[in-house]
C-alpha cells in the first residue's frame, strides 16, 4: 500500500476532514447560542453527522536510534575559519592534537610608501647622477606579529614556533580540504624566523600584560628593504592584494617547533616594516625633507606599515589528530571532537517509521542528545556551543557551498547549559524527505529495515544583528577548529515522533 507519510501536504480528504474538525471546535459555542430553542433530543446534533474516519487523532511514538563514532578524514574537512590555530596538545583522554596554519597578507589597492619623506641613501648604478639601482633605507627593521586574545592549555608552558615564507600560491580550493604545508614552502630557503614564548607572555612584567597578546618574530632587515625597493621600482606589484601576493609576498606558514600543552587562537597575523621618516618640529606629522640650504637639524621619527591577514585573503588551518584506542573502541559512549577529528553518526530507522506510520501524517520529530564534559586531565575542553545536523552524504557540500541551516535539510542546535543537552525540536522535514528519496530510488517501495545516516558536527555560528529591527540573522556556519569535545551515551537514545491519524486506533 502506498504510504500517506508526509509533512505539510493536504489531500482532498484531509481538507474536508479538517474543515469538519474546525466546525466541531466551534460547535459548543454555536449550541450555547441556540440553547433557548433546543430540547434534550438535539443534544448530540453534529457529532452524529461526522463519520468515525473523519475524526483526527493525534499520536506520539518513540523510535530507538543508533549513535556511532565517525572518524573524520582531514582531506574532507573545510579549513575556513576566521581564527588561525597553532600549537600542540596531548590529552589524556583523546591523544595528540597538533595545529598550524598558512596565511596570505592583504595589501591596499595602489599602495605606495611616501619615499619623499623616508630617510634613505641612494645607491647609483655608476655613481651620483646615473641610474638609481636601489635605496639604502635608514633604521629599517622587519618583524612578524601574531596577535591572540585566547588560547587552550597551559599558560606558562614554554614553547617555540617557526615562521616560513610560502613559495607557492594558496588557492581557494585549499580552503575546502587539507592542504599539506610541505607543498607550499621550502624548509631551508623559506625560513624567516623563530621565537620562544609562553601563552601568558611571561616575558613581560605582570602589570604590562593585557588580554590581547602578541608574539613577535624578528626578521632580517633585508626583507623590509626588499619590499620597500619593490614598491619604488615596481608599483604595479602593489596595485591590489592579488598582485602583492603573486609578486612580493605569497604568504607565510606558522608552526610550533617545540613544546606541548598549548594551542593559540591567533586572530591576526601581520608582516610589519619599520623605517625612519622626516617629521615637523613637534615630531608628529611627516613633512618633506627640508629644502637645500636649510641649516636647522632635521627631525625624524620611526613609522610602521603592516600587511595583515584579513577576510579578503586566504588562510588555511592544518591539524593532525592521533586518537587513543580507548576512544575509538569505547562501547558505552560516542564523541564529537574538534577540530575535525570525530563526528557523531546518527542512524535513524526510516523504514520502521514508514511501516508503523504508513497511514499517518508526521507532524514533528524531536531529537535530544545528552552531552558530558571531559573530567580527565588538568585542562577541561569546553562543550561545543552549537552543533549541526545534516545528512552524512551532504555534510561535505554543506560547508563547501557555504550553506546555512534551513530547518529543512540542515539544522543547528545550541547547548542548553542547564542540563547539557542539544535539542532539535522538529526535524520532520529531513526525515520525510529521506523516506521519499529512498522510495524514489526503489520503485516506490521502502525496506522496513532501511536506515538513513546523519551526522552531528561541532560548528561556529556567526550571527549578525540589525539594531533598527532588533532582529538577528545567521550569516555563517563553519566547522569548529578549537579543541572542544562532547561525550554522548551510546545506548538509550530515541527520537520522538508526533503524528495525526484519521479515525480511531
Amino acid at each position: 500500500m502506498q504510504s500517506a507519510l508526509r509533512t505539510g501536504e493536504l489531500t482532498k480528504n484531509q481538507y474536508v476532514m479538517r474543515s469538519k474538525y474546525i466546525f466541531l471546535l466551534f460547535l459548543p459555542l454555536f449550541m450555547i447560542a441556540l440553547l433557548p430553542s433546543c430540547d434534550e433530543s438535539t443534544g448530540s446534533v453534529g457529532i452524529g453527522m461526522i463519520e468515525d474516519d473523519d475524526i483526527v487523532t493525534p499520536g506520539r511514538k518513540t523510535f530507538p536510534i543508533e549513535l556511532e563514532n565517525m572518524l573524520v578524514d582531514k582531506d574532507s574537512v573545510s579549513n575556513k575559519s576566521l581564527l588561525a590555530y597553532v600549537g600542540k596538545f596531548t590529552d589524556e583522554t583523546f591523544g595528540e592534537l597538533e595545529t598550524s596554519y598558512m596565511t596570505q597578507l592583504f595589501c591596499l589597492d595602489d599602495f605606495r610608501f611616501d619615499f619623499d619623506r623616508i630617510v634613505k641613501d641612494t645607491v647609483w648604478e655608476n655613481g651620483p647622477g646615473s641610474a638609481i639601482k636601489s635605496f639604502d633605507f635608514k633604521d629599517v627593521s622587519c618583524y612578524i606579529d601574531l596577535r591572540y586574545d585566547d588560547f587552550f592549555g597551559d599558560s606558562i608552558n614554554p614553547c617555540q614556533l617557526e615562521v616560513y615564507r610560502l613559495n607557492k600560491d594558496l588557492q581557494a580550493d585549499d580552503m575546502e580540504s587539507y592542504a599539506d604545508p610541505e607543498e607550499y614552502y621550502d624548509k631551508e630557503s623559506g625560513f624567516l624566523g623563530r621565537v620562544a614564548y609562553t601563552a601568558a607572555n611571561t616575558s613581560l612584567d605582570e602589570d604590562d600584560r593585557t588580554a590581547t597578546k602578541d608574539i613577535i618574530v624578528a626578521l632580517p632587515e633585508e626583507y623590509a628593504t626588499e619590499i620597500l625597493n619593490a614598491n619604488y621600482f615596481h608599483p604595479e606589484y602593489f596595485s591590489d592584494a592579488d598582485a602583492f601576493i603573486e609578486n612580493v609576498f605569497k604568504g607565510m606558514y606558522v608552526r610550533q617547533s617545540m613544546g606541548n600543552g598549548t594551542i593559540l587562537y591567533v586572530n591576526n597575523s601581520s608582516l610589519n616594516i619599520n623605517f625612519t621618516m622626516y617629521v615637523d618640529s613637534a615630531g608628529v606629522y611627516p613633512i618633506k625633507r627640508k629644502t637645500p640650504g636649510y641649516t636647522d637639524q632635521d627631525s625624524t621619527s620611526i613609522y610602521s606599515v603592516s600587511f595583515n591577514s584579513t577576510r579578503e585573503v586566504l588562510q588555511a588551518n592544518q591539524f593532525a589528530n592521533v586518537f587513543n584506542e580507548s576512544i575509538i573502541n569505547d562501547t558505552e559512549h560516542v564523541y564529537m571532537k574538534a577540530p575535525a577529528g570525530i563526528y557523531t553518526s546518527v542512524k535513524i530507522p526510516i523504514g520502521k517509521l514508514a511501516s508503523e506510520l504508513a497511514e499517518d501524517t508526521i507532524m514533528g520529530v524531536r531529537l535530544s542528545v545528552k552531552a558530558y564534559r571531559n573530567e580527565d586531565g588538568p585542562y577541561e575542553m569546553d562543550l561545543p556551543n552549537d552543533i549541526l545536523l545534516v545528512k552524512k552524504s551532504e555534510a561535505y557540500e554543506f560547508f563547501r557551498q557555504n550553506e546555512l541551516p534551513d530547518n529543512l535539510s540542515s539544522y543547528v542546535a545550541t547547548l542548553n547549559t542547564g542540563d547539557n543537552t542539544y535539542v532539535f525540536n522538529n526535524i520532520a522535514s529531513i526525515i520525510t524527505s529521506s523516506i521519499a528519496d529512498y522510495r524514489t530510488g526503489n520503485d516506490g517501495v521502502i525496506d522496513e529495515n532501511a536506515v538513513e545516516e546523519y551526522v552531528l558536527i561541532p560548528v561556529d555560528v556567526t550571527v549578525t544583528s540589525d539594531s533598527s529591527s532588533s532582529s538577528t540573522e545567521t550569516t555563517s556556519v563553519r566547522t569548529t577548529m578549537k579543541p572542544i569535545y562532547a561525550k554522548l551515551p551510546k545506548s538509550g537514545n530515541v527520537i520522538e515522533v508526533s503524528y495525526i491519524r484519521l479515525g480511531g486506533f
